[in-house]
Order: C-alpha cells, then structure tokens, then sequence
C-alpha cells in the first residue's frame, strides 16, 4: 500500500515539474498527445492533497486525544514542512541573486513563514501549496482534542461548511479573476475548493479502512473516467484563462480533477504490492517528491541561463530534457539525504523531548 504511493508522489512530482518545464527553452517540442500529458502536470498538485489526506489519516489512527498529542502532531507535521522548505528557500535566494533573476517584489517573509498572503510574491511559485499543507494540519490537530469518536464527525462537519461555502460563492460569482484583491481570504484561502482533496483523501481512506474489499480496477477505471469527463469540460466549457488550473476555477477543480486524484490514489492503496526490486526502487525514489517539487524551479532556471548565456545548441531537445530530469532526481536525493531527512528527524526528536517534558 506505501510503496504503491510512494511511487504515486514520485510520478506526482515529476509531473509537476514536467509541466513547468514547458515554459523553458531546453524542453522540445513533443508529439500532440504528449504535450498534452505535460500540460496537464498541474494535476500532480491535487495528488499530493488527496495523498496528504490519506497519510493524515494514517497517522492519526491510533493517536490519542488531549493538548499534549495535539501540539506533538501539529509541530511535527509543520517540521516537515519547514526543514524541507527553509534550507531550499535559502538556496533559491543565493541562487536568484547570483542569477539576477530575484523579484523585485518578492515577499520573503511570507515565503518564509507560508502564511496566507499574495501568493504571487513568493520566491518559488509552487510554494503556495504549502500552506494549504499547513492549515490543514491545523484542522487535523484541533480535530485530536476531540474523542475519537467525534474526530471525523467534527472534521466531515468543516468539510460540510466548506462546501456550502463553495456552492454559495460560485452562485454569486465569487471566483473571479480579480478574487485575491476583491475578496476575503475565507472566499481563497479558508474555504477554498482545493482544501476539500485533503478531506477527500482522509474521508477515502477512513473508507477503505471499513471496507477493504474493493477492486482497485474499479477504481482505476473510475479515476480515468472522471479525468476523462475534467478534459472535457476543460476544453468545451467557457472558462477564463488560464483555465481550469486557474484559481477563479478552483471549485471546477476541485469537483472534476480532485475527484479523478481521489479515485486514482484509491487504487494505488488498493493495488497489490508488487515484490520486484525495480517496484521497491520506485517506491525508494518517492522520498524524494518533495525535494523535486521544491527544487525543480530553480534548476530549470539555472539551466536556462546557463543555456542561454553559453550559446549552446542542443541537437537532441528531447534528449537534455531528460537529462535535466534525471539531474533534479539526483540533486532532490542528495538534498533530501544530506538535508532535509537529517533535519527533519533531530526536529522529531526535539518535539518528542519537549513533550515528554511538558506536565
């Protein structure tokens, strides 16, 4: 079951950074069919939130209630983030401003602390993920003052208001271009439609929990039929641009692609596990889907400069593309190594202390 979505973060990953690879001059220009496939990476997004859901609802099983596991899971989980985010935010200042590529309006503040603000200005455009992550590990944690019991009827509660919240906002017109200077932030941040993947990732696993039985076939077939009906829609439907990956559509989002996500990590949870070397190799690379996913930006910048400023021609595009690829794997397997793994659990060990110290 882990392995099946270690391998599903990796691919998750890649696929985002594949879609922004798009917009650089050393990705080639691929068949039609394959094209589209990269211009649907945004997708990998509403993976990681379905999966973000599921490992949420994992983790917390057999966590008892009270302050103390509550604060415990909730500075645990926002170490996560933060040993991985911080010591890459300090190399994508050094690097911008080797590069003078730095904005002039970036806000590094928010893009340190990931708290909800003008998701523009941050220093790494993929960064603004992050603090969903964090609000919802904030509802997951006061969900663990609770008793077991009320736990998930308290989190299917919130998950209820938030989609009322959606349907009354996209009835008055609420998602629009302008919504991040117009609106407030419970129309984009609290009550957003993209919060409820995490939800559906959690309230789908606790499912599966009561009722193993099911086929991942099923759900296979379930996810490409919803993914099919999102391509459709995105492509018939009159939407503004950039289209369906924009936030003036999130609720579409949410409804048609998160749907697809939720179905499809279903079936990875359900997929046997195979027993092949090359199966646990993948698996082994989705420790890395962080690192890729914080880290490919800066490296496709690097890269262009560095293709641009040498003058070099590349006679096999699809080739360096590649290449390119297989770096950022490599650099995200030193960084999650050498760092982010490393600072990550003497993080978990501090908690652990502090908390066993706290009467």
């Amino acid at each position: 079951m882990i392995q099946s979505i270690q391998i599903l973060r990796f691919a998750a990953a890649l696929w985002v950074a594949l879609y922004h690879a798009r917009t650089y001059s050393f990705f080639p220009e691929l068949p039609g069919w394959l094209r589209a496939i990269a211009e649907g990476g945004f997708v990998g997004v509403d993976i990681f939130f379905v999966i973000s859901g599921v490992i949420m609802a994992l983790a917390t099983s057999n966590t008892p209630t009270g302050l103390r596991p509550s604060a415990q899971f909730v500075a645990t989980r926002f170490a996560r983030i933060y040993t991985g985010w911080w010591p890459a935010k300090l190399l994508y200042v050094v690097g911008l401003q080797a590069l003078g590529a730095m904005p002039p309006d970036v806000n590094l503040l928010s893009s340190a602390l990931l708290y909800p603000a003008n998701f523009s200005l941050h220093i790494n455009a993929v960064i603004w993920t992050l603090v969903y992550e964090l609000y919802f590990y904030l509802v997951i944690g006061a969900s663990l003052l609770l008793p077991k019991l009320w736990r998930d009827r308290a989190l299917a509660g919130w998950a209820m208001v938030i989609v009322a919240l959606v349907l009354y906002y996209a009835a008055t017109g609420r998602y629009r271009p302008d919504m991040f200077s117009q609106a407030t932030p419970l129309v984009w941040f609290y009550a957003a439609p993209l919060v409820l993947e995490f939800f559906a990732g959690y309230f789908m696993y606790r499912f599966l929990q009561r009722h193993p039985q099911q086929r991942w076939y099923a759900w296979l077939l379930a996810s490409a039929l919803l993914g099919a009906t999102a391509v459709y829609y995105s492509h018939s439907a009159t939407l503004y641009a950039p289209g369906i990956v924009g936030f003036f559509h999130w609720a579409d989002r949410a409804l048609l692609v998160g749907a697809a996500a939720t179905a499809l990590v279903g079936a990875a949870l359900l997929l046997p596990t195979p027993q092949h070397r090359a199966w646990q190799l993948l698996a082994r690379l989705g420790d890395y889907s962080f690192a890729i996913y914080l880290l490919h930006l800066l490296l496709f910048q690097v890269v262009q400069r560095a293709t641009t400023s040498l003058a070099l021609d590349i006679p096999h595009r699809s080739l360096s593309l590649l290449l390119v690829l297989a770096v950022l794997v490599a650099l995200s397997a030193l960084y999650y190594h050498a760092i982010e793994h490393p600072l990550y659990q003497a993080c978990r060990r501090a908690i652990a202390r502090w908390v066993a110290r706290t009467p």
